[in-house]
């Protein structure tokens, strides 16, 4: 009897450390970005050099937009944003996939480089302005498309880019991610 009452005084025990324990986190949540979602929430958030990045302020024109025409090249979409700084410094933003994207089923992931169908620009009002298909431009990042859903029009993915040219500051982005409605 006394073996019984210590074998189930510890199988509760056990069972206690069990349900206490953390669970990793495996949520794409970064503190400062909008949640990684797919469902036309119109958002984009990416980490620039490991702070916080998201359109905001007004210039006369959207902070957040995207272009998706099916009839060009097999399929063409871009989404552009900028942000105005406390300065009034204007940090832009774009990228695209100008071939394909009719071709292709979700999730697919293209590689950036200077032939790809890949594109991407970061421009830096008091800096500089970097594309990636540039020859003094060097680039190096992937994009996936999680969803593209023509019926109800939106695209949602995420993003990681490196871009440098000699004179100007390295633009390290991760962490991008973006959900749209077009």
């Amino acid at each position: 009897m006394k073996h019984t009452i210590y074998i189930l005084l510890l199988a509760i025990a056990v069972g206690f450390t069990q349900c206490c324990k953390e669970k990793p986190n495996t949520s794409t949540d970064v503190p400062g970005l909008p949640p990684a979602t797919e469902t036309g929430a119109n958002t984009l958030g990416f980490l620039l050099n490991g702070e916080p990045w998201v359109p905001a302020g007004n210039n006369g024109t959207a902070n957040l937009s995207i272009d998706f025409d099916p009839g060009i090249d097999n399929g063409v979409m871009g989404i552009s944003g900028y942000r105005i700084s406390g300065s009034q410094d204007i940090e832009y933003f774009g990228f695209g996939i100008i071939d394909s994207v009719n071709l292709k089923n979700t999730p697919y992931t293209i590689s950036l480089s200077r032939t790809s169908i890949f594109r991407f620009r970061f421009y830096q009002e008091v800096n500089c302005y970097l594309l990636s298909i540039e020859n003094e431009t060097e680039s190096s990042g992937l994009i996936t498309i999680s969803k593209l859903d023509r019926i109800n029009r939106l695209v949602a993915g995420s993003f990681n880019v490196i871009l440098y040219k000699m004179g100007c500051d390295s633009i390290k982005i991760t962490n991008g991610r973006f959900d749209m409605k077009f």
